[in-house]
């Protein structure tokens, strides 16, 4: 790129390019006030993806200037923002700074290939010690700027192709029980969380009564329950919370549903918006009349989890997966418990399906050696 001194002060910054269908060269240029650090930049921004747009691919070959990693994945996140949810967009942004960061923002995308990322994704594994399915998330995110990348005529193939992501191997075998409480661990809990806050005691025993996600359960409204023509009083699930602010439409589509509330979970709800001292828009929220914070929730948990000596996963979502459990140990038909808890095709629900009813086919088993 070179810079022309034009009339009235102003600076003309021109790239040249070959033109694969012609063999010729053409130029493309852009006029600035000023001719500075931040300009220059923003003028090799402009030429570059101008020059971009008019090349095409011949065969295997890239014909077009070398573009780097960061601006290809600053594109993608401007087109990839708008079609997803909030809380996607913000992981792809955080996964999309480390992968920048490791690989390096000056990279050029074409140079990146699968030796490259095979030791990335080593070090994501054996070096800062990331589980698989983390790891699996940033392959993902990776393969979307990869596609756009071809999409957009940065590369002509993808380099995780060829990519074998050497993950670690789980010596212990997967315990789904680990994954929820049982009744004494599930009253303990309960216990503990009341005698912290009744906000946050109730709201972990709606989880566990209805077994809604937290952003679902946190952003309903008292409209949003009502009984139903049959009579039955319903949480009709239309939202999610997002940064204190309800989003107009949960996780996903499967999500979208009425969910019937036990005797329960209904004077839970009735219990809450009485202590209200003040008007507020959600069913469950703090003193202060704010909705219930994710965070603050899940550091009292894992204290729980420390005090009362549970040796198994603890967090807001592990109301949900005792909700499953006791379906399935109530002989719930797993498509029933999908559709209640908004799954279309979960591995954690099927995994805490098939144990429970093992377990109770054990039982059974023992119990017909009595007759």
């Amino acid at each position: 790129m070179w810079i022309e001194k034009r009339a009235n002060h102003r600076f003309k910054f021109v790239e040249q390019y070959k033109d694969p269908l012609t063999d010729k060269y053409r130029r493309v240029c852009v006029t600035f006030n000023h001719n500075n650090y931040h300009t220059r930049k923003q003028a090799h921004l402009i030429l570059s993806k101008r020059i971009n747009q008019r090349l095409v691919i011949s065969g295997d070959q890239i014909l077009e200037p070398k573009i780097m990693l960061i601006e290809v994945v600053h594109q993608w996140l401007d087109n990839f923002r708008p079609r997803v949810k909030f809380n996607t967009y913000r992981n792809n942004v955080s996964r999309a700074k480390n992968i920048i960061k490791a690989l390096g923002k000056d990279t050029i995308i074409t140079r990146i290939n699968s030796y490259l990322l095979t030791n990335y994704f080593d070090r994501l594994i054996y070096v800062h010690h990331y589980k698989n399915s983390t790891v699996q998330k940033f392959r993902g995110t990776l393969n979307n700027i990869f596609k756009f990348a071809i999409q957009h005529r940065y590369l002509n193939r993808n380099p995780l192709k060829n990519v074998q992501i050497n993950y670690r191997y789980n010596y212990q075998q997967n315990h789904p029980e680990q994954n929820f409480l049982d009744d004494e661990e599930l009253k303990a809990v309960l216990s503990y969380m009341y005698q912290r806050s009744p906000h946050y005691g109730r709201f972990c025993e709606f989880l566990y009564l209805t077994g809604l996600r937290y952003g679902e359960a946190a952003s309903l409204y008292p409209k949003n329950i009502y009984p139903n023509s049959h009579g039955q009083v319903i949480a009709a699930v239309r939202g999610t919370l997002v940064q204190g602010k309800k989003q107009p439409s949960p996780k996903t589509t499967e999500s979208i549903r009425d969910v019937v509330l036990p005797e329960q979970a209904v004077q839970l709800c009735i219990n809450e918006m009485k202590s209200h001292h003040s008007r507020t828009k959600f069913v469950f929220t703090s003193d202060r009349g704010k909705p219930l914070g994710n965070t603050v929730l899940n550091t009292w948990l894992h204290h729980a989890k420390h005090d009362l000596c549970i040796h198994k996963h603890l967090s807001v979502h592990t109301f949900r997966h005792t909700h499953i459990s006791k379906l399935a140990e109530l002989g719930v038909p797993l498509y029933l418990i999908q559709a209640r808890v908004g799954h279309k095709d979960a591995q954690t629900t099927k995994e805490i399906y098939l144990h429970v009813t093992k377990r109770a086919e054990l039982i059974l088993d023992n119990k017909l050696n009595q007759l």
